[in-house]
């Protein structure tokens, strides 16, 4: 978790920050390496130099000839000069290279002390002009001289090579991101068309591009979800067949039962064709809502609920002594008025048909709006709980000559789903009694 929160979540920002791990990683161990042999380096560096500026001033010393010296070369009498040990250090190899290119006879050449010597110090004494070394040279028949002179090796600053890495870096990082967006653009629409299946009527497809693994897994994808999209439409095809096709026979049994002549029979006939419609009703509802527009409406919950409880009042005028409502006027929502209306009014019928206490609604807006329905019954049974809003499963205690489908709680979910909202139900804990709530998206 935390080398993902310091690379990055997406696949692009963790190869790219790998990437940039392995260029710092790089340059530590090529830092490392080239530090073991540093004393080396240092010394072939400064002796090479040193040869090159000091060869052609011994020579001219030599010869008697006229000295043309810049501001890096100092030529004084020896007297009282001592090359302290702990800065400097005799290099005899070095005198002897001098003293055969230059024709010189008594020559002793001094360098810094390498042991001592890093590279941070020879880079500071590069921007000061560069570090010094001294050779003492005694012409024929003349006292000694002291040459004094900084070399200035050809090596770049610190600040460059820090600089030169550290763009390396961000130009590795930005086109190793870069590539691996475009690489893995199909898996985010992949991702994306997956998580719109089943919330409208239309399955979408990918495009088949990309490496070859994301072709072979878009072109299954796009199978799949063809496949899908069939069952889908043989399911809302078959819904809505079942539900029209079941108008005409129960209309004419409307007709005949009245010509039944035992009023109870005919009383108890009738309310088993008004179970039968409301069945029919309801599975063209649920067909409906399924290919139903996104919701777009800004609505206020306190007004849905209101209309809702309104209408469960009016068909049972004995429901409003057991109903409480508490709302939020700035519970806000996308919806399909009337779709919302419905849903709510199904939990809160659902509420006061299996309990013969009160029913709270309450209306929330913070963190996210939210409709919650309360009673103090029996409870929902475990296969309810487990999956509530599964058409026509319904637990033993619902089951009972109240004009139940087992559609309801179906309905709710498929309205829930299409508002990308969700719907949840527990037992009270502690208690009898059931809380089902709709959650939307807070706006």
């Amino acid at each position: 978790m935390v080398g993902r929160k310091l690379i990055g979540s997406t696949l692009a920002m963790q190869v790219g920050g790998l990437a940039i791990l392995a260029v710092i990683l790089s340059n530590i161990l090529t830092v490392v390496f080239f530090f073991g042999d540093r004393n080396e380096i240092i010394r072939t560096i400064v002796d090479v130099e040193t040869t090159a500026r000091l060869t052609p001033i011994v020579g001219a010393i030599e010869r008697g000839e006229a000295l043309r010296l810049d501001e890096t070369f100092s030529v004084r009498p020896a007297d009282g000069w001592q090359a302290k040990p702990e800065v400097w250090q005799e290099a005899p190899m070095l005198a002897d290279q001098i003293k055969a290119s230059a024709g010189a006879k008594d020559l002793r050449v001094f360098v810094p002390r390498i042991s001592t010597f890093t590279f941070k110090d020879l880079f500071q004494q590069v921007q000061q002009g560069g570090p010094e070394v001294a050779a003492i040279v005694r012409p024929q028949d003349q006292a000694p001289l002291l040459i004094q002179v900084r070399i200035q090796p050809d090596l770049p600053p610190p600040l460059a090579a820090l600089v030169a890495t550290l763009i390396s870096g961000i130009l590795i990082t930005f086109g190793t991101s870069f590539l691996i967006g475009r690489m893995t653009q199909p898996l985010t629409k992949l991702a994306a068309a997956s998580e719109r299946i089943g919330q409208s009527a239309q399955i979408e497809t990918v495009p088949v591009r990309g490496p070859l693994e994301l072709r072979i897994a878009a072109g299954a994808f796009n199978r799949m979800a063809q496949r899908i999209g069939q069952l889908l439409d043989r399911q809302r095809a078959t819904l809505w067949a079942l539900g029209h096709d079941l108008r005409t026979p129960v209309t004419a049994m409307r007709i005949r039962l009245e010509l039944v002549e035992d009023e109870e029979s005919r009383n108890r006939l009738r309310e088993s064709v008004r179970e039968i419609e409301r069945v029919v009703e309801d599975a063209l509802f649920l067909a409906r809502s399924e290919l139903a527009a996104p919701p777009t409406q800004l609505a206020s919950l306190d007004e849905l609920v209101e209309k809702a409880v309104a209408g469960l009042k009016e068909a049972d005028p004995s429901a409003s002594g057991r109903l409480t409502v508490v709302g939020d006027a700035q519970a806000k929502i996308l919806a399909r008025p009337n779709d919302v209306v419905r849903a709510i009014r199904n939990l809160v019928h659902n509420a006061l048909r299996h309990t013969s206490g009160p029913v709270h609604v309450n209306v929330s807006a913070d963190p996210q709006p939210i409709v919650e329905i309360g009673d103090w019954g029996r409870g929902l049974p475990p296969e309810v709980l487990h999956s509530p809003g599964e058409p026509f499963v319904r637990g033993d205690q619902a089951r009972s000559a109240d004009g139940s489908t087992g559609l309801g709680l179906a309905i709710v979910r498929s309205i829930a789903e299409g508002h990308k909202a969700q719907f949840v139900a527990a037992n009270r804990t502690g208690e009898s009694g059931t809380i089902m709530r709709l959650l939307f998206d807070p706006r």
